[in-house]
């Protein structure tokens, strides 16, 4: 069998890889060893960043309906023992709000300019929504229970071996690019002959070595809480720390705990796990444990060897604090599906494929920091036995870790800058400028035209943003009121390279004072590629843009 690009891997990344390519008819193969989506809890918060992606391909509002109901609140609260006294909240919106623009919790109006604010649900539901979407186009073949078993690349092509795990049948796929979205273990990774480098392992009292999810079902568990609903439930006590996440909203929870050091998890009590985190006995259904490590920060030393790729957990693996990996994960693939159709296409320069390293590998660095940096803040802060004492002893430590918790939260969870403010610096598509650049910072975000960075909001009607209106591949926006066969050079310049060109007008004083020119070059996955005025030669602005050419430095 051949193929365009062959996918290893059927989860989150994988599957958006099928769709980015799908979109631009571009022939792909999806290969998975699992017949369906995961039946255990994951991943379970997608960033507005991601949710703004699901919304460019048309189905975020299928996703804002999954997990909890639309009216729960998406709240993170904080306890001794999840029956104990509350000690910090973080007001999140629920579905409901966030779709409406209602209301904003903690958020805080100005700080999220996006039409998608961030989304709790679980990945074992989003798959599902994922799946459908692939297989909406026809160039993209999905094959569910198929394994790769080795990857080789000849220099001309790639060759994948895989196998029937049931029958044992076996199959040769030939593609002209393959990419390794197959995890921490990843094939194609090892192919490449690429490892990981950062941080592996580090120990903390909590999210620091051995860990278990409980994934458990207890009707009666928010009643027994006695606290006004939330998604996430801490307890951070002197005794077994956990963390609690609604599933549905009804009667499923999952419960994150840390195992002693030395325990394994044949040794480990789940009962005793969850009366010690609720902190009184209650009526639950075990419905499954799942082991697995926490304390990495890591990062591959490559993302792409030849006609090999990695994205995704293939490429850099996170401890979950800041929910930043699956998120990672999806831009890594959409910064990459418009870069391969182009070079299968034809229209990619040398550099293009190049800059999917040079752009998501330091993106990888700076999300796994953050991530590390939030498992050392929450992981590491002591707790005293005074946190669970009657009188002004207790109330006083109370207090004090109430404090700290707040001030926790809001660096981990109030992240506009991490999700919407990523920039690709020193790219070789992107145009340089001699002006500052913004600030990177997790929890501020400045929206601005700086090439690089993500193409910011606008809204233009109810439920409708200026990113809406951007095409599926290059959108030229501009500003300046000249005769619309003044933007001709720019179409012929995309049709030179046989580019799919939108252009969007806009006579907005304040829209082309936030994006800072005249025309602004937007790239498939929404970031700018290029600003200026009308006297730029389209030409070479396309040729930057599609990596034919080293970038100009610009104005300011």
């Amino acid at each position: 069998m051949k193929t365009e690009v062959a996918i290893i891997g059927g989860g989150p990344a994988g599957l958006m890889l099928a769709i980015e390519l799908g979109c631009r008819d571009i022939p792909c193969v999806l290969i998975e060893e699992r017949s369906g989506p995961p039946t255990l809890p994951k991943a379970n918060a997608t960033s507005s960043r991601t949710m703004e992606h699901y919304r460019r391909r048309g189905f975020a509002d299928q996703v804002r309906r999954l997990g909890l109901p639309p009216s729960h609140p998406q709240d993170v609260v904080y306890c001794t023992r999840l029956t104990g006294p509350e000690l910090a909240r973080f007001r999140i919106p629920s579905a409901e709000e966030a779709a409406s623009g209602t209301a904003y919790g903690d958020y805080g109006e100005q700080a999220w300019p996006t039409p998608e604010l961030p989304h709790r649900a679980q990945q074992m539901f989003i798959e599902p929504v994922l799946r459908a979407q692939a297989e909406r186009h026809a160039s993209a073949v999905l094959r569910f229970g198929l394994r790769a078993e080795a990857v080789r690349d000849t220099g001309c092509a790639v060759q994948i071996e895989c196998r029937e795990p049931g029958t044992g049948r076996t199959e040769l796929l030939q593609a002209a690019y393959v990419v390794g979205c197959d995890g921490p273990r990843s094939l194609v990774r090892q192919a490449m002959g690429v490892v990981y480098a950062g941080h592996g392992r580090e120990r903390r009292d909590f999210l620091g070595g051995q860990m278990m999810s409980i994934y458990f079902r207890a009707p009666g568990l928010y009643g027994l809480i006695g606290k006004p609903r939330a998604w996430q439930y801490w307890a951070v006590g002197p005794g077994q720390r956990g963390l609690l996440c609604a599933i549905d909203g009804v009667d499923r929870f999952v419960l994150i705990v840390q195992l002693p050091q030395g325990t394994q998890p044949a040794d480990f009590h789940p009962q005793q796990a969850l009366q010690a985190v609720v902190g009184r006995p209650f009526a639950h259904e075990l419905i499954a444990l799942t082991p697995w490590n926490a304390g990495y920060a890591l990062v591959a030393e490559r993302l792409r060897h030849g006609r090999m790729f990695i994205a995704g957990d293939a490429a850099h693996l996170f401890t979950p604090t800041g929910g930043m990996g699956y998120n990672t994960s999806v831009d890594d693939v959409v910064n990459l599906g418009w870069k391969l159709a182009a070079a299968i296409q034809g229209a990619a320069g040398p550099a293009l494929l190049d800059s999917y390293e040079a752009e998501r590998r330091p993106i990888a660095q700076r999300n796994t920091s953050f991530a590390r940096s939030m498992a050392d803040s929450i992981g590491c802060l002591p707790v005293t036995a005074a946190v669970e004492q009657e009188g002004p002893v207790g109330d006083g430590a109370r207090h004090a870790l109430g404090q700290a918790l707040s001030e926790h939260v809001a660096r981990e969870f109030n992240i506009p800058g991490l999700q919407l403010g990523l920039r690709y610096a020193d790219s070789p598509v992107v145009a340089r400028e001699l002006a500052e650049p913004p600030p990177d910072e997790p929890n501020r975000y400045l929206p601005g035209g700086y090439p690089g960075t993500r193409a910011p909001h606008v809204a233009t009607g109810p439920d409708r943003s200026l990113l809406d209106d951007f095409g599926r591949d290059f959108t030229l926006l501009a500003f300046s009121p000249d005769r619309p066969d003044g933007l001709e050079p720019w179409r012929q310049a995309a049709a030179q390279y046989g580019i799919r060109l939108d252009v969007v007008r806009s006579e907005d004083g304040q829209t082309r004072a936030l994006y800072g020119a005249d025309r602004v070059l937007i790239r498939p996955d929404h970031h700018i590629a290029w600003r200026g005025d009308g006297a730029a030669p389209p030409t070479e602005v396309m040729a930057l843009a599609l990596g034919h050419s080293t970038p100009p430095v610009g104005p300011g």
